[in-house]
This record gives C-alpha cells, structure tokens and sequence, in this order.
C-alpha cells in the first residue's frame, strides 16, 4: 500500500472514530457549552499543558546524561518536534525521531540513544500502576472497553520492564532472545537487525547509570503527571464541570498512556472516542452530559494541536533541520532507523 493510501485510509479511521465519539450527542448543546466556556482558565490550561511538556523534556535531559550533555533548550525543542511528529504520523515514529535528531546534532549514533527514549516512554508508563490502584479506591466501574485498554497498557508497561531488567542484568540472553524473534527474517536483514539488537542491549546501560538519579526522574514523571491533570482540570472547570481533582487524574493519566498505542493523524475522533469512554461513562459517579464532555474535548483537542503544532514547527527551527527531513525518517519509522545506524564498536557513554 502506498504512502498516500495509508494516510488515507487512517484518516477515515480517523472520521469514523469521530462520528462514533459524536453518535448521540445533541450538537446543539455542545455548541452552547463551548459558547459558554470561561476563555481566562482555557488560557491557563494552555500554559500549563505545556509546562508538562517542559518537565518531561527535563526528565529526558537527566536520562540522556550518560550518552550526552544537551542544554534545556535542545532537549525541549528535540522532544517537541518529537511529539508534532507523533501527532501527524499514526505510528508514534516521533520517538525514533527524536534519536534521529541526536544524531543530526551530536553525531550519537541511533542505536546509542535509542535506549534513553525507551526508558524515558517507561517512565511514562509507571502511571499505569496509579491507575490500577486508583480503580478500588474510587469504586470506578469500567466499560469492557476501558478494562481492556488498561489491561492492554498493563501488559505493555510489564513486557517493556521485563526487557528492561534482563538487559540490565544478562545483556547477552537478552539479545539472543530479542533477535530471536526475528529468525524468521532473511539471514541479511536478520543479521542487521540483530546487530542493531546487540548495540541497543548494550546501549540499556543508561539504566545502570541512572539508577543513582531514580527518585528525580520518578519526582519529575509525578510532577507532570499531576500538571496534566491540573489542566484538563481547568478544562472542565472553563465548561463549569467539576469532576473532582482525583477523577480527572485517574482519566487523564489513562488517556496519556494511552497514546503509547497508534492513533490516526492529529488523534482526529481519537481523543473524542477515549475520553467520551472515560469520562462520560466509564468513571463511575461522573454522570456529566456527553454533549458537556464533548464541548470539552473537541475546544481541548482544538488548541492543544495547535499548540504542539506551533512549538514543534518551532522545535525544527531551533535545532536547524528540516520537517520534510524528519518526516521522511520518521514516515519510514524503524527500518530507516536501522540503516541510519553509524554501527561503532562504543560503550553507551560513546557520545560524550
């Protein structure tokens, strides 16, 4: 299928997410809920959606201290075109991007880097473990579609731990068992896979230099975690809802996991879906109007993509590399990874 099909066929996925989202829901009460929304707290909840984008760009900072020294001012704009490009391409292809653009600027090969993106996407992940907490102690009743995604995330950040500490205490099992799961491949392509394996293994022991930095990497994971959920706060606040801090934490944090899985371009009928699931029906006690959270969500969606469209369009001119650059890497997601590895013979503080 070419390029262009599959973006055509993820945008009518896209549409058809969206009419679902929308199904039932009496347009002309949405419409009055977004007239009569409070312009000041969506402008604060602007400000501090992407202050929980700043944190976790520092959070990715500390991490990549033993491949590389990166300023806070390149971390920010590598992360934020990172995440333009998971936003307009459905294969979440931002996260290689962002070893691409490392490599563009520093000269670190991808397969060194790659593993500090790995281990920042699992810190992401810890909140998992909130979420599964959160659900007996506010007696939350979830839809079987809401139990399956957590279910399914559960079992991701599980799997994704699991490579973690075997790369971190028997890096050679780990490879065997990693390129394993390619033998199938033709012999060349599963020799270059394989030693792209090997070099991401070894790679893994950014962990192992980052485990003296643990409780600030976990402390700055909270910190944006509890800012996500300020702002989608303030977001049902502008709309006169008032779910409760708590609630919106646990269905906030929920939908950000989430985004480990792919979406259609600019999360179109996506978002709608998920949190009309969550929030108009899988949070027990809730019982907002789904026209309500609709207005919310759509005014939500509406400026968040243009504010991670604007800074990431601005993260591509402060680093000096091209979108088209980008998307081409990202578009074509791991195997042109692979073939951009510079392939060294370097331990993980190489890059230095």
């Amino acid at each position: 299928m070419s390029r262009r099909w599959k973006v055509a066929v993820t945008v009518a996925v896209g549409l058809l997410l969206l009419v679902l989202a929308l199904w039932g829901v009496d347009l002309g009460e949405m419409r009055a809920h977004m007239a009569g929304a409070d312009p000041w707290l969506i402008t604060l909840a602007a400000a501090l959606y992407l202050l929980s984008y700043f944190i976790r760009s520092l959070r990715w900072r500390l991490i990549l201290r033993p491949v590389a020294r990166v300023s806070v001012m390149e971390s920010y704009s590598m992360l934020m075109a990172g995440y333009f490009l998971n936003y307009v391409i459905p294969v979440r292809a931002g996260e290689v991007a962002k070893s691409f653009f490392l490599r563009r600027l520093r000269g670190i090969p991808i397969a060194i880097s790659l593993p500090t993106v790995f281990v920042d996407k699992l810190l992401e992940m810890v909140s998992i473990v909130f979420v599964v907490l959160m659900i007996p102690i506010l007696s939350i009743q979830l839809s079987g579609a809401l139990a399956g995604l957590v279910y399914v995330l559960l079992g991701l950040f599980a799997l994704a731990l699991a490579v973690l500490v075997l790369a971190y205490r028997r890096q050679e099992a780990t490879t065997r068992l990693l390129c394993s799961a390619f033998a199938w491949l033709p012999r060349r392509i599963h020799g270059r896979i394989s030693e792209w394996i090997g070099l991401f293994v070894k790679g893994m022991g950014v962990a192992r230099h980052n485990a003296r930095a643990l409780a600030p990497l976990l402390g700055l994971t909270a910190a944006s975690v509890l800012i996500d959920a300020a702002y989608f706060l303030l977001m049902f606040r502008a709309f006169s809802v008032d779910l409760g801090f708590v609630r919106v934490l646990f269905g906030y944090t929920l939908l950000t996991l989430s985004y480990i899985l792919p979406t259609p371009p600019a999360q179109i009928g996506y978002n709608e879906l998920v949190i009309g699931l969550i929030f108009a029906g899988g949070l027990a006690g809730a019982h907002v109007a789904r026209d309500q959270v609709m207005a919310v969500v759509i005014v939500a969606h509406a400026i968040t993509g243009l504010l991670i469209t604007g800074v990431g369009l601005w993260g591509f001119w402060a680093m000096g590399i091209k979108v088209s650059d980008s998307f081409r890497t990202a578009a074509r997601g791991g195997a042109d990874a692979v073939a951009a590895v510079d392939w060294p013979d370097a331990d993980p503080g190489g890059g230095r």
